[in-house]
């Protein structure tokens, strides 16, 4: 029990121990904005604002991840750097028998949160719907599958990935690591990045789960696990972006 007590107190500390960037320093990595890639993840109506996976405590980043937009754009970010990737299942989804019905497409569910609706429908903006928690084989209206576009992408020279949304145990950390485990196959210079400061995961305690015959979800916990799993992978944890 302590040797277990002690690798969740290690992974703590990592987690809070990450690293303040200033804005310039993202920039600074690949040399220019039009390497640079802004990817929002499920930030949608469904998870944050209505239906039964919405949860507040994943509503909480909408603001943050909004605000990072706005300063991004401002230093030079071009619109087609912006990509959604969202949740946008048929009604008779197989993924609805590990998680209740939600973001069906065409439903409120499966709208862009408020906030973003401005960024979502700007012209060069890239949004790719997915029908799992893994969005690599997601497509734009085009039918191009964003783990194809990321190829292309890749052989463009070195580049650099913001990821924001939610969850961090689900659809955060799959997405991220699904770009960094394509660039390592592809052998491209790419660095991931994740904001702590800007992805959620729900929470859902033990009495509350056992009531509804689902299962637990610790929060502050998945959330620690699964931002120190992604940094042990290559991936970089970032606390919070800097003027």
């Amino acid at each position: 029990m302590q040797h277990r007590a002690d690798a969740i107190e290690y992974m703590e500390r990592v987690v809070t121990g990450a690293p303040e960037w200033p804005i310039a320093q993202i920039q600074a990595q690949v040399g220019s904005w039009n390497r640079v890639y802004l990817v929002f993840v499920d930030v949608l109506k469904g998870f944050c604002e209505v239906g039964p996976l919405a949860s507040p405590r994943v509503r909480e980043m909408v603001k943050p991840v909004a605000e990072l937009a706005q300063i991004l754009e401002a230093q030079g970010l071009p619109a087609e750097n912006i990509i959604f990737i969202n949740d946008d299942h048929p009604v008779d989804a197989v993924e609805f028998a590990a998680f209740a019905p939600h973001c069906v497409h065409g439903t409120p569910e499966a709208e862009v949160m408020d906030e973003l609706k401005p960024f979502a429908e700007k012209p060069g903006v890239q949004v790719y719907r997915k029908n799992a928690t893994n969005g690599l084989f997601g497509v734009n209206e085009a039918g191009v599958r964003f783990c194809d576009w990321l190829q292309r992408a890749f052989a463009e020279g070195p580049s650099c990935f913001i990821v924001v949304g939610d969850c961090t145990d689900l659809c955060i950390y799959q997405n991220a690591m699904g770009i960094r485990l394509l660039a390592n196959q592809l052998n491209a210079k790419t660095q991931v990045i994740v904001p702590v400061s800007h992805v959620r995961t729900y929470d859902l305690p033990v009495e509350k789960a056992e009531q509804i015959g689902a299962l637990a979800h610790h929060a502050d916990l998945l959330d620690t696990v699964f931002l120190y799993h992604m940094q042990l992978n290559g991936i970089q944890l970032v606390s919070r972006f800097t003027d």
